[in-house]
């Protein structure tokens, strides 16, 4: 029983630890390379038991560590990186079981219990848990960090108030107002005017009529949008205002998330970075 559950838990861990480990330092998978590492590892734990020395114990597992580490990342970027990111893991699906039974006993006795108890489903399932949370943590690192070279804060000054908005940059915003020559900054009119105070929006209602409208090109299909021209516009970027000259532009309803209010071209940030 012992060697059936030692084989499984290690292996399945091991892979888990160093998928983690490689997803968090934002490097591809290498699979073959978990596979090696985890029948190293859970080779050589089946042999923990005849060590009877806590020193010697401690000994092997640090060199284990730096051979697992070797076979998974060596000749990768952030090689020590990965590596401490994989102690860090493991460390992580082992305590997860412990701490789901203090949480659950409220006493290292009962956690210890509740480990013996349910061995070999408890630490495969939270680890599988804990593998989980930090493959999104890992996504959602990677998703802001490739979004950050693109994200800008722009500050619209219309109708006697000042509007924030989350922008984007948008490679595929290439829309200019071909009376004025300006850029053309686009947000949704639903998002545009739910910034607006009353006086503003009874002012927005009263000159929709008065606003030029120009049709535009979309992934979606041409789209009819109105031009307005703001007062003044200032964009930031790494926590600096530039003014820039553009104009904004309202689509219909509601088509922007709650991550982007407005997308910018090109164009309208030159002059500010």
């Amino acid at each position: 029983m012992y060697i059936e559950f030692v084989i499984v838990d290690n292996f399945v861990l091991t892979l888990l630890a160093g998928s983690a480990a490689a997803r968090l330092c934002h490097k591809r998978v290498n699979i073959w390379r978990l596979i090696a590492a985890a029948a190293v590892g859970t080779v050589v734990a089946v042999f923990y038991p005849f060590l009877h020395s806590s020193a010697a114990e401690l000994a092997v597992k640090l060199a284990l560590w730096c051979v697992l580490s070797s076979i998974m990342f060596f000749k990768t970027q952030k090689f020590a990186v990965s590596s401490v990111l994989f102690l860090g893991c493991t460390f992580a699906f082992g305590g997860a079981s412990y701490a789901l039974g203090l949480i659950l006993y409220s006493s290292a006795s009962g956690a210890a219990e509740f480990c013996r108890k349910y061995p070999l489903c408890l630490t495969l399932g939270t680890g599988a848990a804990v593998y989980i949370g930090m493959r999104g943590v890992a996504k959602r690192l990677r998703l802001k960090r490739a979004r950050e070279p693109y994200d800008y804060g722009a500050e619209v000054e219309i109708f006697g108030r000042k509007l924030t908005f989350e922008a984007f940059l948008d490679t595929g915003n290439c829309v200019f107002d071909p009376r004025t020559g300006l850029p053309v900054m686009i947000t949704d009119a639903e998002r545009f005017t739910s910034k607006l105070d009353a006086s503003g929006a009874g002012e927005f209602v009263k000159n929709i009529d008065k606003f030029r409208t120009m049709t535009v090109e979309t992934a979606a299909g041409e789209t009819r949008i109105y031009i307005l021209k703001p007062k003044s516009v200032t964009v930031y970027s790494d926590r600096h205002g530039h003014k820039i000259d553009a104009m904004v532009g309202l689509v219909g309803g509601r088509r922007f998330g709650s991550a982007h209010e407005m997308l910018i071209g090109p164009a309208a940030i030159s002059e500010a970075v």
